[in-house]
């Protein structure tokens, strides 16, 4: 998948693929002011054409930043923080409504905080919470399940594959001689 997409990358088709997918999200960028929902209504638009593009756009973006992480950002510069942040990601994922509901109902509006310090207080709150659970979840699951030693992968071209392909071509240049040669015979 990755050698493909690396492929593709280095083709004309690439720039045209970028201009299109962002022209693609901005038609299914959410921007609508009327028919909201409630807090739990998703994706918070009674309209179905909405809710198609919505979800459509939403789709694309996370397709979009996959590709763009597959390519750029899949390297253990620090394997501690690799762990980590890549490990935290899909917990973060499954229980960071918890922790914001968490901190609104004991924090935020007791407190009647304004925008600013609601918005900075959940956001650092979340990550903060999100961390401090996630590190004791993984240190008990290394104890149970020990991690398993892994390697890079190679995705350059096998060098298997790049000698049939010099042995491919030097047998369809051995055969074009013969037929040349075949010609010739037949014009004498």
């Amino acid at each position: 998948m990755l050698k493909i997409r690396g492929e593709l990358a280095d083709t004309v088709w690439a720039p045209i693929m970028i201009a299109l997918g962002l022209l693609l999200y901005a038609i299914t960028s959410p921007m609508n002011y009327g028919g909201l929902g409630q807090l739990f209504f998703y994706p918070l638009y009674d309209d179905y054409t909405l809710q198609c593009l919505y979800t459509t756009g939403t789709w694309l973006w996370v397709y979009s930043l996959i590709w763009i992480a597959a390519i750029c950002c899949n390297d253990k510069f620090n394997p501690t923080f690799y762990k980590y942040f890549t490990g935290a990601s899909l917990y973060a994922y499954l229980s960071h409504y918890f922790f914001i509901i968490l901190i609104a109902y004991l924090i935020v509006r007791p407190y009647k905080f304004t925008f600013i310090a609601a918005f900075f207080t959940m956001y650092f709150g979340t990550f903060f919470l999100i961390f401090i659970t996630y590190w004791p979840l993984n240190a008990l699951y290394e104890c149970i399940s020990p991690p398993k030693e892994t390697k890079k992968m190679d995705l350059a071209p096998d060098d298997e594959l790049q000698n049939q392909e010099v042995a491919a071509a030097a047998k369809a240049a051995a055969l074009e001689k013969d037929m040349e040669r075949e010609e010739d015979l037949e014009g004498n």
